[in-house]
């Protein structure tokens, strides 16, 4: 498995059948035309918020013969969608059987749209798009008690499941509580390796991380996307 980090929550997968891309921000797509044209390229978006959803995406559809897009439900019905294209509109907490890639679940992100669980090429993928515990300083307790809730709820039906990767929210601008929901992803999931993204200006949050008793006790991973962008893995 090779790994490019695109920035942000962007990231492009290569396997041995197929190639997956999460969530493109921005950084140009070119690259793709020096990619295997035998392979199916599935491209991912977890909702429309435009850090997570740029629209050049549907230009791959002409860089790269074989491209089928797997976008979330609220993404349906925007007009930068060209009407010709093969797009699949995924529902939140489903599980899809799509030929030529495998199985993609999706649950319910507790902001906008969903996460993706995508297994392919005896490889398990966990995108989170904004699935996160948003423990935001000063928030409403109500609002704050239904954000962890909803986040325990939907890491806890992929409990149990081996995933390989996963990409998961370490946002600095939660201050103090930027690493509670990585925390609980990684002590109740364990993955293989764990690389963090949507971090925004304060990449020390990645370091910072690391040190904490998580990765020491779960065993995963971390991959520095503060400072790498490539992994052969």
């Amino acid at each position: 498995m090779k790994i490019d980090y695109l920035g942000h929550s962007g990231f492009f997968v290569e396997l041995d059948s197929v190639m997956l891309l999460f969530d493109y921000y921005r950084g140009g797509l070119s690259f793709v035309k020096e990619r295997p044209n035998d392979k199916p390229l599935y491209v991912f978006a977890s909702h429309s918020h435009s850090d997570h959803f740029n629209p050049e995406i549907f230009s791959l559809a002409d860089i790269h013969p074989r491209t089928r897009y797997i976008l979330s439900f609220d993404i349906s019905g925007d007009p930068a969608v060209p009407r010709d294209l093969d797009v699949l509109y995924t529902d939140a907490d489903m599980t899809y059987e799509i030929p030529g890639l495998g199985t993609v679940q999706t649950l319910l992100s507790t902001d906008e749209g969903v996460a993706f669980l995508v297994a392919a090429s005896d490889i398990t993928i966990f995108h989170a798009g904004d699935l996160h515990w948003w423990n935001w300083p000063g928030e409403d307790p109500d609002w704050l008690a239904e954000q962890e809730t909803v986040f325990r709820r939907e890491i806890a039906r992929i409990e149990g499941i081996p995933i390989d990767v996963a990409f998961a929210v370490l946002d600095d601008r939660l201050e103090g509580n930027y690493a509670n929901g990585m925390e609980l992803l990684i002590s109740h999931c364990r993955p293989k390796y764990v690389l963090p993204m949507h971090f925004w200006k304060d990449m020390s949050v990645v370091e910072r991380f690391r040190e904490l008793p998580v990765m020491i006790e779960s065993g995963t991973i971390l991959l520095d996307t503060a400072e790498e962008t490539h992994w052969e893995l």
